[in-house]
Order: C-alpha cells, then sequence, then structure tokens
C-alpha cells in the first residue's frame, strides 16, 4: 500500500529525473497526467515548485523544501510499516539492496538463490547503482542495505562487515604464472598484458605500479570494460590485472587463474555491508544481513587476510 498522495509520487518523480517525460518513462504513466497534477498542486500550494528550462524541470526554493519533507516523510512512514511488520512477526516481506555492478555476476545471485532457499516469502529487491552514488541513494531512504567498494568513513553510514580481495593477474590455467602463490609486477611483464583503461578504478593503480616499478609491460590489448577483459584472457589474448572479486566466478568454475600480486604495499579492493545509522532495520532486514554476511565469511577464506571489522552490530537480540 502507497498512503502517498499521486501528486507527491510523481513530484517526487519529476524532481528526482529533472524531467517530465524520464518521470513517465520511470512510472510507466503518461507525461500529461504528470503535469497535470504538478500544476495542480502549485495550484493549491499556490507557488510554482519546478523552473520550466529548456533543459528540463529544476526545483525552487519552495520545491527544494517539499521534496525534502516528501523524502522525510516516505523514509519514516517505511520505518514504521517495518516496525508493524515485526510486531506482526510476519515471515514476508521486502528488502532493498544497493549494490555495484562488480556484484551482479557472482556475489548476488548467490545472495539471492540463499534468500529464496532460507526465506522464501521474503523478496529481495536488488539496484545496481554507480558505486560512486551508493550512499548518497542510501541516506535518501531508496535501500535498505548497501554494499559498496572501498568504503569511505561517513558519521551517518555504518559499517556491518568488510572484506578484502587482492589485486593481481588473471590468466588461463596452465599459465606459467600459475606455479607461483604471488607474483611482483617484474614476473610478469613480459608476458601480453591486456591494460586496464579508464573509467576502470583499476587503470590508475595499474599505471602507479608500473610507473613504480620501471615497467614496461606488453601490450596486447587495450580495454575499458572488464567484461572485455576477461573475454580477451579467456582467448588467450593475454593476462590482465584485476581484482579477485572481478573473476571470482571464473576462477571457481576453473575457467580462470588468479595470481596475486605481492608486495608490503599492495593495494587491496575493499567491499562492505553497510547501512544507515537513523534507520531502524527490521528483522526481515537483519535476515538479509546475515546471510550477506555469510556470504562475505566465505568469501574472506578465499580471498585475503581479514582487513577489520566494522562496528556496527546486524544481530537481532
Amino acid at each position: 500500500m502507497n498512503p502517498f498522495s499521486k501528486f507527491l509520487i510523481y513530484f517526487l518523480a519529476v524532481a528526482r529525473q529533472q524531467s517530465i517525460r524520464k518521470a513517465a518513462e520511470e512510472l510507466r504513466i503518461a507525461g500529461s497526467a504528470i503535469n497535470r497534477h504538478i500544476l495542480l498542486g502549485e495550484q493549491q500550494i499556490q507557488t510554482p515548485l519546478f523552473e520550466r528550462l529548456p533543459s528540463g524541470m529544476r526545483l525552487t526554493a519552495a520545491g527544494e523544501l517539499l521534496y525534502a519533507c516528501a523524502r522525510r516523510w516516505m523514509k519514516d512512514f517505511d520505518d514504521l510499516s517495518r516496525q508493524i511488520d515485526d510486531l506482526k512477526g510476519i515471515r514476508r516481506g521486502q528488502v532493498n539492496l544497493l549494490a555495484p555492478e562488480a556484484l551482479a555476476r557472482a556475489f548476488l545471485p548467490q545472495l539471492v538463490a540463499r534468500m529464496k532457499e532460507h526465506h522464501p516469502g521474503v523478496v529481495l529487491n536488488v539496484s545496481i547503482q554507480d558505486n560512486r552514488r551508493i550512499y548518497e541513494r542510501l541516506l535518501a531512504g531508496e535501500g535498505d542495505l548497501a554494499l559498496v567498494l572501498d568504503p569511505e568513513d561517513m558519521r551517518d553510514v555504518v559499517v556491518a562487515r568488510r572484506i578484502s580481495f587482492p589485486l593481481g593477474f588473471v590468466c588461463l590455467p596452465g599459465h606459467p604464472l600459475t606455479q607461483h602463490a604471488s607474483v611482483r609486477l617484474a614476473q610478469c611483464v613480459d608476458y601480453p598484458m591486456i591494460i586496464p583503461e579508464q573509467p576502470l578504478a583499476l587503470s590508475s593503480v595499474f599505471a602507479k605500479l608500473v610507473t613504480a616499478g620501471r615497467a614496461t609491460p606488453v601490450v596486447a590489448a587495450r580495454a575499458n570494460n572488464v567484461q572485455m577483459i576477461r573475454s580477451l584472457v579467456a582467448e588467450g589474448i593475454g593476462i590482465c590485472f584485476l581484482s579477485y572479486l572481478d573473476v571470482m566466478s571464473e576462477v571457481t568454475k576453473g575457467e580462470l587463474a588468479f595470481v596475486p600480486l605481492s608486495g608490503s604495499a599492495m593495494p587491496h579492493l575493499t567491499l562492505a555491508l553497510v547501512y544507515d545509522r537513523t534507520r531502524q532495520l527490521s528483522r526481515t532486514t537483519h535476515q538479509v544481513g546475515r546471510i550477506v554476511e555469510s556470504i562475505m565469511s566465505e568469501g574472506r577464506e578465499l580471498a585475503a587476510p581479514p582487513v577489520g571489522e566494522g562496528k556496527g552490530d546486524l544481530s537481532v537480540q
């Protein structure tokens, strides 16, 4: 049940999208209906909520105030619904999880499968987001939990658990590099290599490593997409520099091999489970959190030594 008026729902969509057309696509209704309700709302409160610009819709000062209040109302109602569900002791519910695209191939399918096995009545709504915007979406009330890569310290966000994935070289099984438990960059530069390019975060990391090591890789190809890089390695074009998280699925299946890069200053990729400190988590959300933590604990055994626990607590007393 959505207790909010059509006007408020339409208003929030237009404010998010900064466009009536895009809001109509999001809500799957006619743009004329959205525009009509927005105009009626502005007439009712006797002030414009949007500036109509050639580039789209921009909130006025009054619109900004209403937008902040509306998001708070929806967030509070969400929390109320969860508390009522907990009082009922229901075994059904929905949990909204925000996550980066890097988890879409291995981690998230495993999570959904376990949820269906252990809590078949719970619907897990997974929203793939740009990793840089996940905190913003979480604090806007669009997610109950979030998985974020290389988390930043934020006052209103609690890190419940984190896991560190090593960086290293990916190659075909049987490649000479697989004879080593770990390798240094100097051992790899003579092999044909697929170089990560921007906007991949690993591009700048790899460039710094090459500069620091005064190395000159043998370039077989360049790519700015992890899937493309994996495919090129699978075709035998060369080796590549990625994180274990990027190839966990292929390594588990024996399709590719991963050899971590050694060195005391070697960076790692960190994955964290986080939630908004100001929200009361429902029992259903705790169930999801425990399964996420279980998968992360298993991944830790395969990936890298722990980097420390957060101060959050997802346990249900």
